[in-house]
């Protein structure tokens, strides 16, 4: 069961870790992300942050839509994080059952705007939430689990 889609640029890093493992109760971490795949180091890195009691798991973004189709029915209680709001569109269209993201910490970038305290978008970013939301997918801000939810309207952007 797919608990939480997060995107976060630093993708997994400790306290954030802990903070929704535990209360979500998860048991793998999918990291979906077509660069990290191929690089050794941060996969070490990345496999260093989380609980020890958590499989990790880090496929390029295809590969990734196939693991989450492939585990949908099981009990398996999975936490998704990829880097970017484009990169959440592709297993949002791979995986339709998904009615939820989470914007976690997205750092600023050339021409982005801040519409939290850690999370800066560009406009391509603010269109793709737009639509997102006209699907019906719920987009919240929160960093941490124990963070007010807060649900953000696009459409005023």
């Amino acid at each position: 069961m797919i608990q939480l889609l997060r995107v976060d640029d630093k993708l997994l890093h400790g306290q954030v870790a802990f903070s929704w493992v535990n209360n979500l109760k998860i048991q793998t971490i999918l990291i979906a992300d077509d660069q990290v795949v191929n690089d050794a180091f941060m996969k070490m890195t990345l496999g260093l942050s989380k609980p020890t009691h958590v499989e990790l798991k880090i496929y390029d973004l295809n590969s990734a839509a196939s693991f989450i189709q492939e585990h949908l029915q099981d009990n398996l209680q999975l936490m998704i994080i990829v880097k970017s709001i484009q990169s959440a569109m592709t297993i949002l269209e791979s995986i339709p059952s998904i009615r939820h993201i989470n914007l976690g910490s997205i750092r600023p970038s050339y021409h982005s705007i801040k519409i939290s305290n850690t999370v800066y978008i560009s406009p391509k970013d603010i269109e793709i939430c737009r639509l997102l939301q006209k699907k019906g997918i719920q987009i919240d801000l929160r960093l941490h689990y124990q963070d007010q939810n807060t649900t953000f309207d696009f459409s005023h952007l």
